[in-house]
């Protein structure tokens, strides 16, 4: 015996409505088909001829009309091998067309279907347009040969004199793009007047061959036969277009004729599909009747269940004044529904608390994520990305679209991480121990990047910016390497002078003494020479030392480099030219003058020997955040890192080839360090180098 409970739920009231409205649907269908096929018997005897007449003329109409519509772009086209692809779809289409007009199992034509007229314009169009497609074709092997001589003229070494092969190459190169017989003529009138002065009868030296103008000649030929083509071309095309509105018109008159046709047929049926129409309606209104009834408690059910929707929204919203929505129906499912709702309102109160602390957390946890300076990225034991910060991807090297990479195509951009130590798909990596690099890139930024793997697998990477610290140390090093170098060579010019003095007080000694003959006369002479030359190198030693005896006074450093003018222009030769830059307002520095000139002319004279070309040295002099910059600038060959950094090492020279010892930059670097102030190189190779000087104020 079926239950109460059943008969109210929606699972047997909403089904046994759609099988009632189903019964009612599938009675109408019969009572229509039986009133349907006794007009189709009626129909037999016209009915198929019509529809299969019609059906053909509208074929025929729309691949006519597409057939049409492809005559103005050929008459457009102006590129052989776009004519030939037309054509050939032109003659595809005629193909389908002629296969549509063709009787269907040797039937004859039907009635109202007129088309022998329409077979012959098809026939001609096919006829026409693979004319048309072999012009094509045989125009674009004339382009095709004119393309080959191009290039043979290209590659090839061809005439000696430039100016003249110059000439010839712009001419030939429009007559290859030339459009129309007469620019074609003019352009072979010019060829012509160039080259017959310098056949047969011109001098040796500017004689040509006919042999090296044979690619020339063959381009005119080329192109003059590929533009005839494409007159006939666009003849053809003219034709066809005139034969394909024929086709169209034709083709109108026949769709005419079996539209009428048609229509005489229909009314003959008129009269059954009305009496049908009649009893579809009486049907229809027993269906409206039931869908009725079925539609009131369908209205029912839904707005049971849009108030337990709207309910369940407002509970996920995290509303707390959410009430339990009233249903006064009977259906089962509706009822056990409001009593879970009741059961889920208070578990979403407990969640939604849970969930207001959790998204606080995670606000916080993200907010430092995306704020930190330092790049970090977790990736899952797998290699695959978990997440990162934008920061990590600028210092990596990557943009944006890197987000999804794996961890060994991530660390591309860094070489120093050797990829085997990080995990894969199908490989965990051996990575262990905290791994910690530095990566330089090309543009000289430094990113300390550190990883190391989780107790889960996974790994976590780190990157950050150390480029100022890394220049920092870089610079500590050195100075603290110059200043090394430096206090050796004030101990070892001391050691020599000391040497060098007691040489000079025995040789004074010697050259007192009488009874020398000329030949130690000349021993004596040179090694007083040697004594000299000793001398000097340690005086030269002294001032890379920076302990040179030195005259400093208050100084304006532009008014100095004004001064300089002339002999630096002197010093530097005719190839290079001298260009100032002196800033207004300078404060005085306390310098020695001769040493400073003296430091400007060894820097004007290595930025010369770097433009054996000749160029432009620009002397700077500005203020700085301690007292005044002073730079020399060149757009010579430049220096490499390494140079760059053992340029003011004593004896470091990149001239040995011309002469260099080494000393200039060193005497520069010490006369600064001894004036209190600072001196800077920056170079690239081929760019050129800057050499700055910084003196207190």
């Amino acid at each position: 015996m079926i239950s109460r409970p059943f008969l109210s739920s929606i699972a047997f009231r909403l089904p046994f409505a759609i099988a009632f409205i189903c019964v009612l649907v599938f009675s109408l269908a019969t009572i229509a088909v039986y009133g349907l096929q006794r007009a189709r018997q009626e129909m037999a005897a016209y009915g198929l001829q019509a529809f299969s007449a019609l059906a053909k003329a509208s074929l025929v109409s729309r691949q006519v009309s597409d057939l049409v519509s492809s005559a103005p772009f050929l008459m457009n086209s102006t590129s052989p091998y776009r004519v030939s692809s037309e054509s050939r779809s032109v003659v595809l289409q005629v193909d389908a067309l002629l296969r549509a007009m063709q009787p269907e199992n040797d039937r004859a034509a039907v009635r109202g279907f007129a088309s022998s007229r329409i077979v012959e314009l098809l026939e001609t169009i096919r006829t026409q347009t693979t004319t048309l497609a072999g012009d094509a074709e045989s125009a674009q092997q004339h382009k095709a040969e004119a393309a080959a001589a191009l290039g043979e003229i290209a590659t090839g070494s061809g005439i000696g004199d430039a100016g003249f092969r110059s000439r010839l190459n712009a001419i030939v190169q429009s007559a290859s793009n030339s459009d129309s017989l007469f620019q074609l003529g003019e352009l072979r009138r010019r060829y012509v007047s160039e080259t017959a002065p310098r056949l047969e009868r011109a001098a040796p030296d500017t004689r040509v061959a006919a042999a090296e103008l044979a690619p020339y000649e063959r381009i005119f030929e080329a192109q003059t036969r590929y533009l005839l083509e494409m007159f006939a071309i666009r003849a053809a095309v003219s034709r066809l277009h005139s034969v394909s509105r024929d086709l169209s018109h034709a083709t109108e008159t026949q769709s005419e004729a079996v539209a009428r046709n048609l229509s005489d047929d229909l009314v003959s049926t008129s009269d059954a599909l009305s009496r049908i129409l009649v009893i579809v309606a009486v049907a229809s209104l027993l269906v409206l009747a039931m869908a009725v009834v079925s539609i009131r408690s369908v209205m029912r059910v839904s707005r049971g269940i849009v108030s337990l929707s709207n309910g369940m929204n407002a509970l996920a919203e995290g509303r707390k004044d959410v009430d339990t929505p009233r249903y006064d129906g009977t259906e089962t499912e509706l009822v056990r529904l409001l009593e879970a709702f009741r059961a889920f309102r208070e578990s979403v109160e407990r969640v939604t608390r849970l969930r207001r602390t959790a998204e606080a957390a995670a606000r916080t946890i993200r907010s430092t994520f995306r704020s930190m300076n330092e790049g970090i990225a977790l990736f899952d034991p797998r290699g695959r990305p978990i997440t990162m910060n934008r920061r990590v991807i600028e210092l990596v090297g990557w943009s944006g679209s890197a987000r999804k990479l794996p961890l060994r195509s991530f660390v591309t951009p860094l070489p120093e991480i050797d990829r085997a130590l990080l995990p894969a798909e199908d490989d965990a990596g051996l990575l262990t121990d905290r791994c910690v690099l530095r990566h330089r890139s090309d543009v000289g930024q430094v990113t300390e990047v550190s990883v190391s793997r989780q107790p889960d697998g996974g790994v976590v990477l780190l990157a950050r910016d150390i480029t100022d610290m890394d220049r920092q140390e870089a610079e500590a090093a050195k100075i603290q390497r110059l200043d090394g170098i430096m206090r050796m060579t004030h101990q070892v010019s001391h050691e020599v002078g000391n040497m060098i003095g007691i040489i000079t007080g025995s040789l004074g000694l010697l050259e007192r003494e009488t009874g020398f003959n000329e030949r130690q006369k000349r021993h004596l002479a040179r090694i007083r020479k040697a004594a000299d030359r000793g001398r000097s190198l340690a005086g030269s030693m002294l001032s890379i030392g920076s302990q040179q005896p030195i005259h400093p006074g208050a100084v304006e450093i532009g008014a100095v480099l004004r001064g300089m003018a002339d002999v630096l222009e002197i010093a530097i030769g005719e190839k290079c030219r001298l260009a100032f830059e002196i800033a207004g307002d300078l404060p005085t520095v306390l310098i020695d003058t001769a040493l400073f000139e003296q430091s400007i002319l060894n820097l004007c004279l290595n930025a010369a020997a770097a433009m054996p070309a000749g160029g432009t040295i620009l002397i700077r002099c500005s203020r700085s955040e301690a007292g005044v910059s002073v730079s020399v600038t060149d757009d010579g060959i430049g220096m490499t890192p390494e140079a760059v950094d053992k340029a003011f090492e004593p004896y470091f020279t990149t001239r040995d080839a011309e002469g260099g010892v080494g000393l200039g930059l060193a005497v520069v670097y010490g006369f600064v360090r001894q004036s209190g102030g600072d001196a800077r190189i920056a170079s690239v190779p081929g760019k050129g180098t800057v050499v700055e000087l910084l003196f207190p104020a």
